[in-house]
């Protein structure tokens, strides 16, 4: 068998976490034949398969297992060496990988990320805006500004304030809310990465799914939709009260709240940019609690 190195245990790992050679093809921006071969080439070389190769995609079988888990470690060390060198870099210049929800992307940072650019102008900010939570530990991003009500204990950062929610309408909705009786109009329902939140939680316990017109996985999409008249949608305060197509038709108690985070990875923590970056971010979503948090 010749040695394997980490260009052969990429391979194994992307397919092993998408589960299918043409999802590992995306991930790591090759062709679907390039992952199939490379596979094919490291089961011939260690003469073993590392897969089972099902219906509903690819699962890794006990040697698929052992090399998954040496390329995860390789991945997680080479992560570390680079966080640890740029966690002791000097120079407010150089990239953040900076990750947040579409709400907040749409919402709110277009004008803190222009005060920032103001402010540190040989930072570059790479923005991944995702509804799904991503890994600081496998560097899929430097900083993530999201809500939360247990951010993982092994990233360090900030709770900034409290997201707060309400129903939405619009006057001209097919089938007009009432808001004392919830249960009894049309319903943009949270789906996807959403329907996991305490918001959505509270939804479902007071408006049968059955209510529910159109599913979106998206808040922003959601807010659009209810403009139309599609119909009502829970929406986070700082996307509905300034949306001059929608009324607040109701209230949501604060168990559907949200706390909002931001967070890095430890090692970046006494970054120049990164301290740069956090406190830029926290000093000015404070300014905006207004916005956030319904009235006491």
């Amino acid at each position: 068998m010749k040695d394997l190195d980490w260009n052969d245990l990429r391979f194994v790992v992307a397919v092993a976490r998408e589960g299918s050679a043409a999802a590992a093809a995306r991930a790591l921006g090759v062709s679907n034949a390039t992952v199939l071969r490379r596979i094919a080439a490291i089961e011939t070389d260690i003469g073993s398969p590392l897969f089972d190769r099902l219906a509903t995609g690819y699962v890794a079988n006990e040697a698929g297992r052992t090399l998954t888990l040496a390329g995860e470690s390789m991945d997680a060390a080479i992560a570390d060496a680079r966080r640890s060198i740029e966690g002791k870099a000097s120079a407010l210049s150089g990239t953040i990988r900076f990750t947040t929800t579409d709400s907040l992307a749409f919402g709110v940072l277009p004008a803190l990320l222009l005060s920032f650019r103001a402010k540190f102008r040989e930072i570059q900010v790479e923005l991944l805006v995702t509804n799904n939570a991503l890994n600081l530990d496998r560097r899929d991003a430097d900083v993530t500004l999201r809500p939360s009500t247990h951010p993982p204990e092994t990233w360090v950062g900030l709770r900034l304030l409290r997201m707060d929610f309400a129903v939405y309408a619009t006057a001209n909705a097919a089938r007009p809310l009432d808001a004392a009786a919830l249960d009894a109009g049309d319903w943009l329902w949270p789906d996807g990465s959403l329907s996991g939140a305490a918001a959505s939680r509270w939804l479902t316990s007071i408006v049968p799914h059955e209510r529910a017109v159109l599913r979106v996985d998206s808040f922003v999409a959601m807010q659009a939709m209810a403009g139309t008249g599609l119909g009502a949608a829970l929406l986070p305060r700082f996307l509905g009260e300034v949306d001059p197509l929608l009324k607040r038709v109701a209230d949501a108690p604060r168990e559907a709240s949200a706390d909002l985070w931001i967070l890095t990875h430890p090692t970046l923590r006494h970054s120049p940019r990164v301290q740069a970056f956090l406190s830029h971010l926290s000093e000015s979503l404070r300014q905006m609690r207004g916005r956030f948090e319904a009235p006491d």
